[in-house]
């Protein structure tokens, strides 16, 4: 029980964590919980190796135990000799079975464990690969049309894992840089004009239409003192020249 609570506590902590840092939280978790079960195999394989050993030692001590049992039957000892023998056997065989218990339910237990590392490893390889392949359509330049006032321009884009930079221009000779982060498809950037500093925050996600390559979203002002719109949509078009 408090393993599971503190797995629990941890992932939710690196969750939080791996948000702060501009990577996908969803793969951070997988990740530790790839580990965690590495680690709990390993510990369980070491303990099914000392019961193996233990189990050993006991059928052992078992079938020597009634090796005597019946030379002392054949040599006719006494009856309470005899009843202590096979007191000492059933003592035995009960070790052997209670052993033989505990093997089986680590074994039962490491094909579980095994069986999730194997999916854990599916899915983190399909994030990996998708996370790869979103940043093939998001690394260029776009152009974008910013609503309300059909203001248009460019946004040159650069992702590296998770995190997103680049540099922007738009009518009015509006120019700057963006931030942010690209994490399951999502963007977010922060948008630092070059005279007013941050002025708004970029949401969007990638999208094909007609063959087209877009991103979609809204963004929402942080410097409404610079008489700018407080909300409004955007779009952009993947530039493939």
């Amino acid at each position: 029980m408090r393993r599971a609570v503190w797995c629990v506590l941890l992932t939710g902590l690196l969750a939080t964590w791996a948000g702060a840092q501009g990577r996908d939280p969803v793969l951070e978790v997988l990740k530790l919980q790839l580990e965690i079960e590495k680690r709990v195999i390993a510990t369980d394989l070491t303990n099914l190796e000392r019961v193996q050993e233990q189990l050993s030692d006991a059928t052992d001590r078992m079938v020597r135990l009634g090796d005597d049992l019946l030379r002392a039957q054949k040599e006719d000892e006494d009856s309470g000799s005899l009843n202590a023998r096979a007191l000492d056997i059933r003592r035995a065989e009960a070790e052997v079975a209670e052993l033989i218990a505990t093997s089986q339910q680590l074994r039962i237990s490491l094909m579980s464990r095994r069986s999730h590392v194997d999916q854990l490893v599916a899915e983190v390889k399909r994030l990996e690969e998708t996370a790869s392949a979103f940043a093939d359509e998001l690394s260029g330049r776009w152009q974008v049309t910013v609503e309300p006032g059909g203001m248009r321009g460019t946004f040159d884009l650069k992702l590296d894992g998770t995190l997103v930079q680049g540099i922007y221009q738009l009518s009015g000779g509006w120019k700057g840089s963006l931030r942010g982060t690209f994490i399951g498809g999502a963007l977010r950037m922060e948008r630092i004009d070059s005279q007013l500093g941050m002025v708004a925050v970029f949401h969007g996600r990638v999208a094909s239409r007609d063959g087209e390559r877009r991103v979609e979203g809204f963004w929402e002002g942080t410097n409404l003192a610079a008489g700018m719109a407080a909300s409004g949509s955007w779009v952009g078009r993947k530039d493939t020249k």
